[in-house]
């Protein structure tokens, strides 16, 4: 009988490889984004992988299951528990678990990983301009521009390869913050913006901002003002800042609609009124409106703020009330959050003052809920973080053979 060996590091590298792929994407023949084939089917295989191949006792697994416990203790205090909430949960953090333990046993190569961020970057930017070329031609479907005749399809608003518009910009804002991190890595400096448009990110960024500037969310506009702060230091100042009111300029000559929500909505936010706020912007409303309600509106004498209102608080209209905390406080309450933050800054993002901070409170809410793309960013940023501990220990090594070139 014919054997089949199967090569450890080769099983690693490709699970690894699936589980950034599915947590960064998602296609329209995935079903229902609960209930996703393929992200169920990697997620399932997690518990497999850990121990096949990443079994080990890591801050991640201590953490996350000490995250994924309180849930469960929390929402039986309440007598509000929902298998289907818990069990998502369980499965996203056995899957962060698994993929983290194998980042550690060194799965990634410094320049895999980059080439990794670039092509994701890119099929973003493709698949965007496939659909906007379907849009014109009246073609409401076509597999593979991922359209299946999505109810808010026009020629701008388009959702490339998420579910929506609004998510491809999180995730397209976490990609290119990630590459430019391994810029800084490999170059020791960050880029300027002559390098940014230079031989070796020329399309990433050409793509990049084709996809933010006319995808159609207002999401992009704020996700943008965020990353254009990581370029923003005392010697750079002088030329970047012109530049971002040239793009400023830009945005409100073109009379960009979401452009406009996005700056109405960030008007709104200053006065902390969140019916001004459901007002001038609906949907970006729903966003910010529980990070302002958990600083003004949260009670620490009450003892649902300190243990949540069980798995069952957030129900489908959730979107809707005004009163809304984040997903975890609502839920978990205030030490579920605590137990979060420690996760987050222990295995996720290496310093608390950082761009990746301001992207967990602006764009991701703060929150880690059962949301794919929120999990596909703690997957991005635990590997930055993985490479910037190496380098601080001086035990980066970026391949020479392996090093990317633009064509």
């Amino acid at each position: 009988m014919m054997q089949v060996h199967i090569n450890k590091n080769t099983l690693g590298l490709v699970y690894a490889t699936c589980v950034v792929i599915a947590l960064n994407t998602f296609f329209y023949f995935e079903g229902d984004v609960k209930y996703s084939i393929i992200k169920l089917g990697i997620m399932g295989l997690a518990p497999v992988m850990f121990f096949f191949r990443a079994s080990a006792i890591s801050p991640a697994l201590l953490t996350g299951l000490g995250y994924w416990m309180w849930c469960y203790i929390s929402s039986s205090f309440t007598g509000e528990q929902r298998f289907s909430t818990l069990g998502f949960l369980g499965m996203y953090i056995i899957t962060f678990i698994v993929y983290y333990n194998l980042l550690y046993q060194d799965v990634f190569s410094f320049a895999y990983f980059k080439r990794l961020l670039k092509l994701l970057i890119m099929a973003f930017g493709i698949v965007l301009m496939m659909q906007q070329v379907c849009m014109l031609l009246g073609i409401y479907e076509m597999p593979l521009a991922n359209l299946d005749g999505q109810f808010f399809l026009s020629i701008d608003k388009l959702h490339s390869l998420t579910l929506e518009p609004s998510h491809s910009a999180r995730v397209l804002a976490v990609l290119t913050l990630c590459y430019w991190r391994m810029y800084e890595l490999e170059h020791g400096s960050r880029p300027t913006l002559i390098e940014l448009f230079g031989e070796e990110m020329r399309w990433p960024m050409i793509l990049f901002l084709w996809s933010m500037f006319t995808m159609g969310s207002g999401t992009a506009f704020v996700a943008m003002g965020v990353l254009s702060l990581y370029f923003i230091t005392r010697h750079t100042a002088i030329y970047v800042l012109p530049f971002i009111f040239l793009m400023n300029f830009t945005a409100e000559s073109f009379e960009l609609t979401q452009y406009e929500r996005a700056k109405n909505l960030a008007e709104a936010s200053l006065t902390g009124d969140v019916k001004k706020m459901n007002e001038v912007e609906g949907s970006g409303a729903t966003r910010a409106k529980p990070i302002i309600n958990t600083v003004t509106k949260t009670d620490l004498f009450k003892t649902e703020t300190w243990i949540g209102h069980g798995t069952a608080k957030i129900d489908s209209r959730w979107w809707r009330r005004n009163n809304q905390k984040l997903g975890v406080i609502e839920q978990y309450g205030l030490i579920g959050f605590v137990i979060t933050m420690f996760f987050i800054y222990r295995c996720v993002i290496r310093r608390f003052f950082s761009i990746e901070t301001l992207v967990l409170i602006l764009l991701l809410g703060m929150s880690v809920g059962n949301i794919y793309y929120a999990w596909g960013a703690l997957v991005l940023f635990s590997t930055v973080r993985y490479f910037q501990v190496q380098n601080e220990r001086g035990m980066l090594h970026i391949e020479v053979g392996e090093q990317i070139e633009d064509d």
